[in-house]
């Protein structure tokens, strides 16, 4: 049911995802920047969150900010800070860490209090190396890896940023930090503590920033295994936004569960109509959606594209839930994929 005020009314914090809901690569994505203003002008607090650990933050806050959008280094949370948190938590002050990976590693080491070290460091510097903190890096090379796996073996304490199996670039997907992370485990036989997107160190961060109660928090992002899902672990709720690469053939497919789903982050500033059953049939705005065993018949009035979606994704979980055909059921959302696609034509990436 619609309610009266806007979506964004019931909470004072927002922790932003960025690739997808705010930007695609260099480019805008239509809306965003203008509803970030928006929401900040209402009072409420605004993150930025990436896995992204290889850019310090002053440098996303600045690509954010030349988008029209309110940012500033302090409102970028990222992975490598969320790691360098929980080992600043273990460590004595002052302690060396082998920062294996990208600028942001470095910054966020020396800003609470460890010393970085790096690969090729001297042996006295790599000597007094008392845990690792990895993340990616375009610059790392084997013998990095090699001086890592070195010290590793000797059982000092691993975090990792992320564990994302790859990155999205212009031309397709690359190995991300997860690869590497792989690459390392493989050779020692065992993992690290992972504190990025979707396990909870970094929301908990970003809520810490924010001074927020996770219950006043919405989390935003437009990827459901690491944004959504990460919410959910962090106890939070979620707006999985439509701007991005996931669409809803991967929600009927998986297992997360957000608790709004918008068309951009306009939609922040609007009341929310949620779906409702009603008898065979599910509902939203003037949409109407019945699904006939597990095949999905759209009735969309004169309803916007995400309320037919909200009512079509709600009739197609309610049967998932049921023990629907996972198979038949991803046909019967690729129909509302071709709705979205029509409706806002976007960058598959």
């Amino acid at each position: 049911m619609a309610t009266d005020e806007t979506l964004i009314a019931g909470y004072d914090g927002v922790v932003c995802d960025l690739d997808g809901v705010v930007y695609r690569g260099a480019d805008a994505v239509p809306e965003a920047a203008d509803a970030l203003q928006a929401v900040v002008a209402r009072g409420v607090g605004v993150v930025y969150a990436t896995n992204n650990a290889s850019r310090v933050p002053a440098e996303v806050a600045e690509q954010v900010a030349a988008l029209g959008a309110p940012a500033t280094a302090g409102d970028v949370v990222s992975s490598a800070q969320a790691g360098a948190a929980r080992l600043a938590a273990e460590l004595q002050p002052g302690s060396a860490v082998l920062a294996l990976g990208g600028d942001g590693v470095v910054e966020a080491l020396e800003a609470v209090g460890l010393q970085p070290v790096v690969p090729d460091a001297d042996q006295r510097e790599l000597d007094r190396v008392a845990a690792v903190l990895q993340g990616y890096g375009k610059q790392l090379r084997v013998r990095d890896f090699e001086t890592a796996a070195r010290l590793l073996s000797t059982g000092l304490p691993w975090v990792a940023s992320n564990d994302d199996a790859t990155l999205p670039l212009p031309w397709g997907q690359s190995p991300g930090n997860g690869a590497y992370i792989d690459l390392l485990a493989g050779a020692l036989r065992r993992r690290p503590d992972v504190v990025g997107k979707p396990h909870p160190p970094l929301y908990r961060l970003a809520l810490d920033r924010l001074g927020t109660k996770s219950a006043r928090t919405l989390a935003v992002g437009d990827r459901l295994s690491t944004d959504i899902d990460g919410a959910a672990a962090a106890g939070i709720d979620s707006a999985w936004v439509l701007t991005g690469v996931d669409r809803p053939s991967d929600l009927v497919a998986g297992e997360a569960s957000p608790t709004y789903v918008l068309g951009s982050l306009a939609d922040l500033l609007l009341p929310y109509a949620a779906p409702t059953r009603d008898a065979d049939a599910w509902r939203c705005g003037s949409a109407r959606v019945v699904m006939d065993g597990d095949d999905l018949h759209l009735e969309p009035g004169d309803a916007a594209a995400v309320e037919v979606v909200r009512a079509g994704l709600a009739a197609l979980l309610a049967r998932r839930d049921g023990g629907g055909a996972r198979d038949r059921l991803r046909d019967g959302a690729e129909e509302l994929d071709r709705l979205l696609e029509a409706d806002t034509p976007r960058d598959p990436g």
